[in-house]
């Protein structure tokens, strides 16, 4: 049990540095019903990253990831293949100037977000949360690491709370700061918002070097 957790952290983690995400909900909460909106695109962001969690487990468990109580064949492969595309992305990353990056207009799906209804602040969070490669990459692998680790009911279910609580904190975290911080609550998220959007060609490019080298070590440690 205490494998399969520690195992999908690096994972979790990868999906929750999501710049946009931060930068969305600090944006909703700035708005006239930033509470109300900002709490639907946490429902939104939660129940994809959930859907797409459990369904990760269900195929791995189809594809048959736990075998005679070892890891099968074709998960060390996996997580090669999974490295190598998420070290392209990386690459990528360092190569694309957007918007965000150049300190231009936010992209289109970020700008009136004080005109959204709390329905269209669902979506949001959902898209944002399952329209990134890099966080598909992130479910996809956290889902079969816990695929293949014990078949027990328990060990599965803490490892996909502690991964959904992880992906989920760059949208837990801003609404924490909001309703507990204050009168600097504001500026606080303010500045967050700022330094993300500067910041964020080399947070991308960095996490997705890590990542891709973990799960690329960790595939080549497995066929070893």
């Amino acid at each position: 049990m205490q494998n399969a957790t520690g195992q999908i952290l690096m994972h979790a983690v990868g999906v929750a540095i999501s710049p946009l995400a931060i930068i969305a909900v600090i944006l909703i909460l700035a708005g006239p019903h930033g509470r109300k909106n900002a709490l639907a695109f946490a429902l939104g962001w939660v129940t994809a990253v959930t859907a797409g969690l459990l369904a990760l487990v269900v195929i791995g468990e189809e594809a048959g990831a736990h075998r005679d109580g070892h890891p099968a064949s074709w998960i060390p492969w996996f997580r090669v293949v999974f490295g190598v595309l998420i070290l392209l992305m990386a690459l990528r990353q360092l190569r694309i100037h957007n918007a965000l990056e150049t300190g231009g207009e936010l992209p289109p799906r970020l700008r009136a977000l004080d005109e959204f209804t709390p329905g269209r602040c669902v979506a949001l969070g959902a898209v944002l949360a399952l329209s990134n490669p890099k966080n598909i990459t992130q479910i996809a692998v956290g889902g079969v690491t816990v695929a293949e680790g014990s078949a027990g009911s328990l060990a599965r279910t803490l490892a996909v709370v502690v991964f959904i609580v992880i992906a989920s904190l760059c949208i837990l975290i801003p609404l924490g700061v909001h309703y507990f911080g204050g009168s600097r609550a504001h500026g606080t998220l303010e500045r967050w918002k700022e330094w993300t959007v500067r910041n964020h060609a080399g947070i991308m490019a960095m996490l997705l070097t890590l990542l891709g080298v973990k799960t690329f070590g960790d595939g080549l440690s497995g066929l070893l």
